[in-house]
């Protein structure tokens, strides 16, 4: 997606058309093809010398995430029901580059289940990044996907709403988002950031396939 690509005509000067994305030049012995924003089957013709020639490209968009912990250590607060983890982020499929796009998150409200009916977390809002944080994509497409630029990182904040702990859970079902350049932006996937607790006051936390955990009275730590 939003990619270019050179196309040369063996037999010279020829006259070129296309049914999506774009040519720099209509007339010309090679022209560049850049894909279009939006999945699509494409096809280049190219005319001169009394011959025709096509090739269609496939234009694929993302249509999952996963993650994978980027640390070994997880984020928590000793004494106080806390969770976090710092995450690889990748996009698939894992068969085409998607370092043309940026992505981004959206706005979501999250759903609550037990020890966090009533409180502050309840009905909070994750807020949207695509005012301005849009991550790149790297080159890299390294079995599990075109992978981020940047880390992601996830964490439950300090959830020390009381005694007695009860079993609970928050989720932000995250919209995310990709565009290329200024284009409009596009939602391909939900990602689940879901936190619980237990009657022990320990945490546990996962986000797309990624998870950690801690114990209430696990040693403070960082990721």
């Amino acid at each position: 997606m939003g990619e270019s690509v050179k196309l040369s005509y063996s037999l010279g000067s020829a006259k070129w058309s296309n049914s999506g994305g774009t040519l720099d030049k209509n007339t010309a012995v090679s022209v560049f093809f850049t894909a279009p924003d939006r999945a699509a089957s494409v096809t280049i013709t190219a005319t001169g010398a009394g011959c025709t020639c096509t090739v269609t490209f496939t234009v694929i968009e993302p249509d999952a995430v996963v993650m994978e912990r980027a640390s070994s250590t997880v984020w928590h607060i000793k004494d106080i029901p806390s969770i976090g983890i710092r995450l690889h982020v990748y996009l698939r499929p894992d068969t085409v580059s998607f370092k043309s796009i940026e992505v981004s998150e959206g706005d979501c409200t999250s759903l609550v289940t037990g020890y966090f009916v009533g409180t502050r977390f309840d009905g909070m809002k994750h807020g949207s990044r695509g005012g301005g944080e849009w991550a790149q994509v790297s080159d890299t497409v390294a079995g599990m996907g075109s992978q981020l630029v940047q880390k992601d990182h996830a964490r439950s904040g300090a959830c020390n709403l009381g005694t007695p702990y009860t079993d609970g859970s928050f989720d932000w079902p995250i919209p995310w988002l990709y565009r290329v350049g200024d284009g409009e932006p596009n939602v391909f996937a939900t990602v689940h950031q879901q936190f619980t607790i237990d009657e022990a006051g320990c945490m546990t936390l996962s986000k797309g396939g990624a998870s950690g955990a801690a114990a209430l009275n696990d040693p403070s730590s960082d990721y």
